[in-house]
């Protein structure tokens, strides 16, 4: 599985060419499955259906880590070439989700994404 490769602001880069760059898996899947996270619901360009629905059940209602926990892993399987996915995740003093998602793809490799 390619897809275009992006920085860590999430914008496109460059290839030693000049061509835009692009990356293949296992780096592809945890790019996918990061932006499936970062994504809210609703704004993608293409398609409408992606990214993870943040206002209808994350954001501003009185939510538990177990509901967060769900919908991100929904959204993380869901991802092409995911078999399946688990969450480490924590809220700092600040209030600021954190943690690891681990995914196995479906040709038997551990991949960590860390938010």
């Amino acid at each position: 599985m390619m897809d275009l490769l992006l920085t860590e602001d999430w914008d496109l880069t460059l290839d030693l060419n000049g061509n835009i760059a692009v990356c293949e898996a296992p780096y592809s899947i945890a790019q996918q499955a990061a932006n499936e996270i970062k994504l809210f619901e609703g704004e993608g360009w293409y398609d409408r259906s992606q990214g993870t629905p943040h206002f209808a059940k994350t954001l501003g209602v009185n939510s538990n880590l177990g509901l967060i926990r769900n919908v991100l892993l929904d959204r993380v399987n869901g991802v092409d070439d995911v078999f399946r996915s688990d969450i480490d995740m924590y809220i700092d003093s600040s209030r600021v989700l954190h943690g690891n998602i681990f995914i196995t793809s479906k040709s038997g490799e551990m991949i960590n994404v860390v938010y």
